[in-house]
């Protein structure tokens, strides 16, 4: 497992001791050559003025820079100069001996003077040389430096990439997985910094799965175990309308068993929405859409036919796709039971297959009342019903709709027609 601080501190720390060994070895070899050509210079220069005379006399001078050159100046005792040498610069006398800081033709110097008993010397030597000394040492110290910034962004960079790419290679397994995964993440090819986060990860996910788990075993056994004894009051219901009763009585009873009727289907929903959270998805295989929606459409013949609605079949272009039939299957025919719940008598309903951007679509179109605009974002949320009160549901058949979607991979949307009052489910599926 690879340290994400190790990662990025080794080439960080290689970098700066490869530039600080480089910019060492430029600046010793800069100020060296420099200060070799100065000293040398001093040298020449020292070896022709040690003694007052002329210097017709002597070799010329190395290959110096003006300002290298010393400013030498010897009088004797009588004030009379006897020896000068370098630039023809005149420095004034010095009354104190030492050194001392002069300007001179609009130059500054660093001046010597020292006297004995027969001669006053003063030497002088600018400040522009000894600046020259220094800037060339800066040069080598900086230029290495300067040249290691774009170079260390460069090995920071590859190095956080290249720690990083387990991270971004666990974002795209958790993008992948599916919702019935049950493998942990695991913390293999990531920075060991960021494994116990992993870990805790999946401690979480584990505990929300048996949390989730938990919660639809319990609405699973609840509703099956309503159904038992409401099936025995509808039965029940059913004897007390068949006996003599009042007209009152009858009413009464009617109610009863409608009643009784809607708790029946609310427990059919609650436990089809359990098994649809806590279904596996089963192997796929290539489905014929056009013969899918043929074989609804039959189911629902008799229930259309109930309500005296019209029933419209548009195979505008022929698809197939691989997935789940059962799944599919139950998402058409939900949407469909809510087409003709929704429709009034003598209403239209119509079924459509088309290719969009080369991904099949149904459409289910119903001459219904439509949705709100303000009821639109929580069309899928359990329990809610956007319907009006006399159209019965219970208010979970979108909610399962759009869990099977989901856990399909299946786009579900829901929208107002704009050629006329009523609503337009879409399920787009995967690319062909």
């Amino acid at each position: 497992m690879r340290s994400l601080s190790k990662a990025i501190i080794t080439p960080v720390t290689s970098l700066l001791a490869a530039f600080c060994l480089a910019a060492s070895t430029m600046s010793f070899f800069l100020v060296a050559f420099e200060m070799n050509k100065f000293l040398d210079a001093q040298l020449q220069e020292i070896a022709i003025n040690v003694a007052p005379g002329e210097r017709r006399d002597a070799d010329p001078l190395l290959d110096a820079e003006h300002e290298d050159q010393l400013v030498v100046r010897i009088w004797d005792r009588s004030g009379n100069l006897v020896h000068r040498a370098g630039p023809p610069v005149d420095i004034p006398w010095r009354s104190q001996p030492g050194l001392t800081d002069v300007v001179a033709e609009g130059q500054e110097w660093r001046v010597y003077r020292w006297s004995h008993a027969q001669h006053n010397i003063q030497i002088a030597q600018a400040w522009s040389a000894r600046r020259e000394i220094a800037r060339f040492a800066a040069a080598g110290a900086a230029l290495p430096l300067l040249l290691s910034i774009p170079l260390a962004w460069f090995i920071i960079r590859r190095s956080i990439n290249r720690t990083l790419r387990g991270l971004h290679r666990l974002s795209s397994d958790i993008g992948r997985r599916s919702v019935d995964a049950r493998e942990p993440l695991g913390p293999a090819g990531v920075p060991k910094e960021i494994a116990p986060l992993i870990v805790a990860i999946d401690e979480l996910v584990e505990r929300y799965r048996r949390e989730l788990e938990a919660q639809r075993r319990f609405v699973a056994d609840a509703a099956h175990e309503l159904r038992t004894p409401l099936a025995a009051l509808q039965i029940q219901a059913d004897n007390l309308l068949a006996s003599d009763l009042s007209d009152q009585s009858r009413e009464m009873a009617n109610e009863l068993g409608e009643g009784v009727r809607r708790s029946s289907y609310l427990a059919s929903q609650l436990l089809e929405m359990a098994r649809t959270e806590g279904a596996t998805s089963p192997e796929h295989r290539m489905i014929d859409l056009a013969a899918l929606i043929t074989s609804i459409l039959a189911d629902f013949v008799s229930v259309a036919e109930a309500s005296d609605i019209q029933f419209e079949r548009e195979i505008v272009a022929a698809a197939s796709v691989k997935g789940d039939e059962t799944a599919i299957r139950k998402l058409v025919s939900i949407l469909l039971d809510n087409a003709v719940r929704y429709s009034p008598r003598n209403g239209l309903i119509t079924v459509r297959l088309l290719l969009a951007d080369n991904r099949p679509k149904i459409d289910i179109l119903d001459s219904g009342p439509g949705i709100a605009d303000e009821a639109m974002p929580f069309i899928y949320d359990r329990f809610f019903r956007a319907a009006p009160q006399e159209i019965e549901g219970t208010g979970l058949g979108l909610a399962i709709a759009k869990t099977t979607a989901d856990r399909h991979d299946l786009q579900l949307r829901h929208a107002n027609r704009a050629d006329q009052i009523g609503t337009i489910a879409t399920i787009i599926f995967p690319q062909a």
